[in-house]
């Protein structure tokens, strides 16, 4: 079994792990979602873990994105993959700080707008390369305009 110290009854104890249910007031939204507790063994008291905090907040996180409709980390990298475009030129194309698909992927939450462009490209991929052709220019090198993809595109169709 795991111990660790509890500061209630201020001894080295095992402790179990529970799913509660947790809320939290978060960007003006209550919030419900299943969380993970240490249960200390000897006195029943919550112990607060840094693995179990992290987790939950992701799983916070993600009851937002859910109830907000907002893209998940999931599916913007399923959008390099699905587009051979890497993390920065999806940025840059974009007209967006060099940062912020990554940022995404590491689950920051995006605006509703960012969010509702991502998926758009996501689900239609005429649009994704309507904006290729149209703001190739913001990519730092005509590399990443370049960059061959599995599959034929239907701007570079063989000929």
């Amino acid at each position: 079994m795991k111990k660790t110290f509890c500061p209630e009854c201020r001894t080295d104890a095992e402790y179990t792990v529970q799913q509660k249910t947790m809320s939290c007031a978060f960007k003006n939204q209550l919030i419900e979602y299943s969380g993970e507790v240490a249960i200390c063994g000897n006195c029943g008291s919550e112990i607060w873990m840094p693995e179990y905090h992290d987790s939950n907040l992701q799983s916070l996180y993600d009851e937002y994105r859910h109830r907000n409709n907002l893209i998940s980390p999931e599916m913007v990298l399923d959008i390099l993959e699905m587009y051979c475009i890497g993390k920065r030129p999806l940025s840059l194309l974009l007209g967006w700080g060099e940062q912020t698909v990554s940022r995404y992927i590491d689950g920051h939450i995006p605006s509703k707008q960012y969010s509702d462009e991502l998926i758009k490209i996501y689900n239609e991929p005429e649009y994704f390369y309507s904006l290729l052709e149209q703001n190739k220019g913001n990519l730092a090198s005509p590399l990443a305009y370049k960059k061959p993809c599995g599959g034929d595109r239907p701007d570079r169709a063989a000929g």
